[in-house]
């Protein structure tokens, strides 16, 4: 699961334009399309009332078409701008070309069902299609992204309700089915009606021909989707960055607008003061921001690492997220209190003990013995603290080996 950010929560963070069109445009793509197709069904009823197509040619069907549903399509695609250029507004922000795919998206599905509606309109009566048209759309469109079963509906209805975090983009791979889902059919509606000159029976062939593409085309989109989860494909990692420096490389989003340079100072700063020490820290070759990185899954390695850089209020916050980096166990399971007490050392050293107690106060309230551990853990660091450098080091070492040894078990201080 994703934590999907609210609109107010984009305007108190780094603005990121492809975040505020996606919020913006969330609530309004059902509406934009139920209107289109009402509209489309109604100008279709509106022609066939006036025996339009009972005129002499002095035009051709799609110009008479286009001309005639123009003003709904406007109207709908108002639906759509509107609050994309007041999102935009109210952030302060330019549109970029990274966040128009979503909106051009919208925009063109509203054609879409503008034909299909049209379509449906020539041969129900307008007082009928055009109310159950748009029902039908509210309720197809919306139960798409409520359904918690069926994953795929949501990524060929043509409402992306995921959302994007900052430096996230939609790729293509993401919004084609939604275009061609709904594009096939509003073609095959348009071959429906438009007039060919050719053989009754070649008209019938080549409709067949098209209606079995057109379903070949919504099957081809529903088996890309299928196995998608809630969340379509996305791209990650697509802010400008500053970066600064070199072993380490310390990037942050420049929308953040932070002190690179200051950043960077405190993971080195923090690194030496871990090998001074005596803990076994490695200097990574990158520092990336978790910012940059949306909901991906970025796991740090021995080379790179991953840190919530923009996010730290206080360079205390920096240590100690380069602490956690540093301080590596001989298992994969340790226990309560030893390894907690090697963190707050380590975090003691590199001066932003008091931040890990203050985290640990949190963390620590699952447990019924959390004030236990958090005065057994404190004393044994206190008691360490007295020993000399290499007496510390060593008790450091000997708090790694007794954290997996004790895994599951009750530690006494």
């Amino acid at each position: 699961m994703h934590e999907d950010p609210g609109y107010t929560d984009l305007l108190d963070g780094p603005v990121w334009a492809p975040s505020l069109v996606a919020q913006a445009l969330d609530a309004y793509y059902w509406f934009a399309y139920a209107m289109a197709v009402a509209l489309g069904a109604w100008e279709a009823g509106r022609l066939k009332k006036d025996q339009v197509w009972l005129l002499a040619p002095s035009r051709s069907r799609y110009r008479v078409t286009a001309e005639t549903l123009l003003p709904g399509v406007l109207v709908s695609w108002m639906v759509l701008l509107l609050p994309v250029v007041m999102a935009l507004v109210e952030a302060g922000v330019w549109p970029t070309l990274s966040a128009l795919p979503l909106l051009g998206m919208g925009l063109f599905l509203v054609c879409a069902h503008t034909v299909i509606g049209f379509t449906v309109g020539l041969r129900v009566h307008r007082a009928i299609s055009a109310p159950l048209l748009a029902a039908a759309v509210l309720y197809l469109v919306g139960w798409s992204a409520s359904d918690s079963k069926r994953m795929w509906p949501r990524h060929i209805s043509g409402q992306y309700t995921e959302g994007l975090l900052f430096g996230e983009l939609v790729p293509f791979a993401s919004l084609w089915p939604h275009l061609l889902f709904a594009g096939s059919l509003a073609a095959f509606c348009a071959l429906s009606w438009v007039s060919l000159a050719t053989s009754r029976s070649t008209r019938i062939a080549l409709r067949g021909v098209a209606c079995g593409l057109t379903l070949a085309v919504m099957a081809v989109c529903v088996a890309h989707v299928h196995s998608w989860g809630a969340v379509s494909p996305l791209s990650a990692n697509n802010a400008p960055l500053d970066c600064r420096g070199s072993q380490p490389r310390v990037c942050v989003p420049e929308a953040a607008g932070a002190d690179v340079a200051g950043l960077r100072q405190d993971v080195t700063s923090t690194v030496d003061a871990l090998r001074k020490a005596g803990v076994e820290a490695r200097m990574p070759d990158t520092v990336n921001d978790t910012l940059a990185a949306g909901r991906a899954n970025t796991r740090s390695t021995r080379q790179e690492w991953w840190l919530p850089l923009s996010k730290s209020a206080h360079s205390e916050t920096v240590r100690l997220s380069v602490v956690l980096k540093s301080v590596r166990f001989p298992c994969m399971r340790t226990d309560q209190v030893n390894s907690r007490s090697a963190v707050l050392w380590a975090a003691t050293v590199a001066g932003s003990g008091q931040r890990y107690l203050a985290w640990q106060r949190q963390e620590l309230q699952q447990f019924q013995n959390a004030d236990e551990v958090m005065a057994v853990m404190k004393h044994r660091v206190s008691k360490a603290r007295t020993l000399t450098p290499a007496g510390q080091t060593a008790w450091y070492q000997q708090e790694l080996v007794k954290a997996c040894k004790n895994a599951g078990e009750d530690t006494q201080p």
